[in-house]
């Protein structure tokens, strides 16, 4: 299991000179929760370099082949030499020899999202497998197998699901690898926000904001906390930036997964303000937030407000400005922990800031 070091705002990986996250990559998705979480680690993650789908044969060369020059089959284990071993027009085996050569499997399987782009030739979700159990795993959903009727040489299964919620045919990876795919389709979720609603699968729920189906959701949860994220993992993401350029962010800060879909309510980043003594983010689709030291300025995009108020952890209000505007600012007394309150109309709006 790899350690991680756990600095102010960043999470620092340290293996040697590789396309490490670089200083603020997520400080956008500071202080927020939920799905004003997601959306902002969406809009950090979603541009990317659109790769051709022959071009992946040549980056798993980079992300998929281990220091023997062997590729990391996650479904089979199976001993394939980089390029060597690659599928190609002929046979990708049988059941007794399930070894033959290696495809490009489609973790969220294409037909779930009509074969389009990017996201038919995103890295982060085609992984290289055994071409005959990739071919037998189909575009089934993954869960838990109980009713199995094939199981491949290294344990990975297909068959009825007996996982609470649902009851059809699934396709279960060993454990080793759970929590990798529990990843990736947390960062499918999020990097594809904005289309990820019209994704056809009994795992998906046709909306961008739970995204999974109940029994899903409780299900990639399960497995993102039974499998920790690893040296491969992250390894892998390293790599996959340097190719396409963004990252996955359950990778960097595995905690995303509980602050969007668990069940940790406190804002990414909103304990510890660190040494940033410059913020800026969007909270509420409506409010741009500045601090500056001790200084916070507000900008509210929806007209006019009726009120502002700062309130500190203990309840006491610090500030009233009750003339009707779209500005805000105050100078805060000390570091610590305020509540920012704004009221239009009969509605009010409460977003917790921090300061060092």
């Amino acid at each position: 299991m790899k350690k991680f070091l756990l600095f102010p705002l960043l999470l620092v990986l340290c293996f040697g000179s590789r396309a490490e996250e670089p200083d603020g990559y997520y400080n956008k998705a500071l202080y927020k929760s939920r799905y004003e979480l997601k959306e902002s680690l969406y809009l950090i993650i979603k541009t990317h370099k659109q790769r051709e789908y022959s071009d992946l044969w040549d980056d798993y060369g980079e992300t998929d082949t281990d220091q023997d020059g062997y590729i990391i089959d996650m479904y089979n284990d199976c001993n394939f030499v980089f390029k060597d071993n690659q599928c190609g027009s002929g046979s990708s085996g049988n059941a007794q020899n399930q070894c033959v050569c290696y495809n490009r499997e489609h973790s969220v399987p294409k037909s779930w999202f009509n074969n389009q782009y990017p996201m038919y030739t995103d890295l982060f979700h085609l992984y290289p497998v055994s071409g005959y159990i990739n071919s037998r795993r189909s575009n089934y959903p993954f869960g838990e197998v109980g009713d199995v009727t094939f199981t491949s040489t290294s344990g990975s299964k297909l068959g009825k699901s007996d996982f609470p919620g649902y009851t059809g045919t699934v396709f279960e990876p060993v454990d080793e690898y759970k929590g990798d795919f529990a990843r990736t389709y947390f960062y499918m979720a999020t990097c594809y926000h904005n289309n990820v609603s019209t994704w056809n699968s009994d795992m998906f729920a046709k909306n961008n904001l739970d995204v999974f189906t109940d029994w899903a959701k409780e299900l990639l949860l399960k497995w993102h906390r039974q499998d920790p994220v690893s040296e491969k993992e992250t390894k892998r993401n390293d790599a996959v930036y340097g190719i396409q350029g963004n990252r996955n962010p359950y990778i960097d800060h595995p905690e995303l997964v509980e602050k969007i879909w668990g069940d940790d309510t406190e804002p990414f980043g909103g304990e510890e303000p660190g040494d940033t003594t410059s913020v800026e983010t969007r909270f509420w689709g409506l409010c741009d937030l500045h601090i500056n030291g001790r200084y916070v300025e507000v900008l509210y995009r929806g007209g006019s407000f009726d009120s502002a108020e700062i309130i500190d952890i203990s309840g006491k209000r610090l500030c009233l400005a009750s003339v009707r505007q779209d500005r805000f600012g105050y100078r805060l007394p000390a570091a610590g922990v305020y509540i920012l309150r704004l009221c239009v109309g009969k509605k009010a709006y409460s977003k917790k800031i921090a300061v060092r």
